[in-house]
């Protein structure tokens, strides 16, 4: 398949129009799209990657190197369910807590975290009852 061809397929693969394309990628017409999806027209390497965003696909998928059409993984994780499962609901909440500062309620937070995370009773393990056991 032609850069031409992959580049028609996948825009009507996402139901765009050549007109949609052109305007996503700063052409005043259609007509450029259709010179490029007929192979007619050569594309600069800045070109390449701004198709390859506007059609969510990667340069490699464009330019016939990879049969892949995007970077992510066939299932699409769910990013709360993931942190949820590895890290527990307490560091759900922190990381809920932290998306809602300003940059400097991020920095003060990081600061006080990384004081928190210097001090030894901080982060050593908790010695449960050992002393009343003995």
């Amino acid at each position: 398949m032609s850069i031409g061809q992959r580049i028609k397929s996948r825009r009507e693969e996402l139901g765009m129009s050549q007109e949609e394309l052109a305007h996503r990628i700063g052409y005043k017409s259609k007509s450029s799209i259709n010179k490029i999806e007929l192979d007619i027209q050569q594309l600069r390497q800045s070109k390449i990657k701004q198709i390859a965003d506007a059609l969510e696909t990667t340069t490699d998928y464009i330019m016939g190197w990879s049969e892949k059409k995007n970077d992510e993984p066939k299932e699409k994780y769910d990013v709360t369910d993931l942190i949820k499962n590895q890290y527990g609901s307490d560091v759900y909440e922190l990381v809920q807590l932290y998306s809602k500062l300003n940059e400097a309620g991020k920095n003060k937070i990081m600061e006080e975290l990384r004081d928190t995370a210097a001090l030894p009773k901080y982060t050593e393990p908790v010695k449960r009852d050992a002393q009343k056991m003995a």
